[in-house]
């Protein structure tokens, strides 16, 4: 009976509520637990409601940061393709970023250092994606708080915010005898 009554209060508890969506651009760092080696991003949702933009820090066998833009309508994988991003009603960044399916990023150092702190330091972010249909996609993002979420990611990846990371060139193959 009292097994019976244990189960029916189980049934009839409320469940438990989800976790609440992270604020934008709260950073999500974390470790893995096999190598420690350490990864993060931090991200905001468009007004639009139409995709997220992303920095991103990787660390594999090299620290990568990125900058991406996940649509809600996933890209199809195509050729590098322009994407811009204005800031503050500035001059547009733009260049040609990466396409490989589903959404769209770009990785080289100097842009990612470039767009990292323009982004750092937005009250407004428009982004403007030209997708491999060739439409555009427009995106308008509210900056962070400050620049501490954005310094935070670029630091799991040993980057500092507005310098460009100094990347030491791989070791020449041996010469074979």
């Amino acid at each position: 009976m009292i097994l019976f009554l244990t189960m029916a209060l189980q049934a009839a508890a409320p469940a438990a509520a989800a976790p609440a969506p992270a604020a934008p651009w709260t950073p999500r760092l974390q470790s893995d637990p096999a190598t420690g080696a350490k990864s993060g991003k931090v991200w905001a949702a468009s007004r639009e409601g139409n995709g997220q933009l992303v920095v991103r820090c990787d660390r594999r066998t090299e620290n990568i940061v990125s900058i991406q833009f996940i649509p809600s309508l996933p890209f199809a994988a195509a050729t590098p393709r322009p994407v811009s991003i204005q800031v503050d009603g500035g001059s547009p960044l733009g260049t040609n970023w990466e396409f490989p399916g589903k959404g769209t990023y770009v990785a080289d150092d100097q842009v990612v250092t470039t767009l990292a702190s323009a982004i750092a330091h937005a009250k407004e972010i428009k982004l403007r994606v030209i997708d491999p249909m060739n439409n555009a996609v427009d995106a308008t993002f509210a900056g962070p708080p400050s620049d501490t979420p954005i310094k935070q990611v670029l630091e799991t990846c040993g980057y500092v915010l507005g310098q460009v990371p100094t990347r030491t060139p791989a070791p020449a193959p041996a010469a074979s005898k």
